[in-house]
């Protein structure tokens, strides 16, 4: 699974990865990213933006969210990938 983020008031690109097994835990978290909808407006600069993929046998999967609209469940994942991210 890898992250990148952009946009926010510094405007740093910073991208993480994080090897995954399919545990319940993180089968839970993958529903709720395949159920996560685009944002109903547009993002401003100002807004971080994050592009999730997961990394399937059958192709990536990729979900792009801003601020404000995470879903509750994706947060502990997105604040897991954010401290490993590094500046890309």
């Amino acid at each position: 699974m890898t992250l990148e983020t952009s946009g926010g008031f510094t405007g740093l690109r910073r991208h993480a990865t994080l090897d995954t097994d399919l545990d319940d835990d993180l089968r839970t978290l993958l529903a709720a990213l395949s159920a996560a909808e685009p944002a109903a407006t547009p993002a401003t600069s100002a807004q971080p933006r994050y592009r999730l993929t997961v990394h399937h046998p059958t192709g990536d999967q990729t979900t792009e969210l801003t601020e404000p609209n995470i879903p509750t469940a994706l947060r502990p994942l997105l604040t897991e990938l954010l401290r490993r991210a590094a500046p890309s």
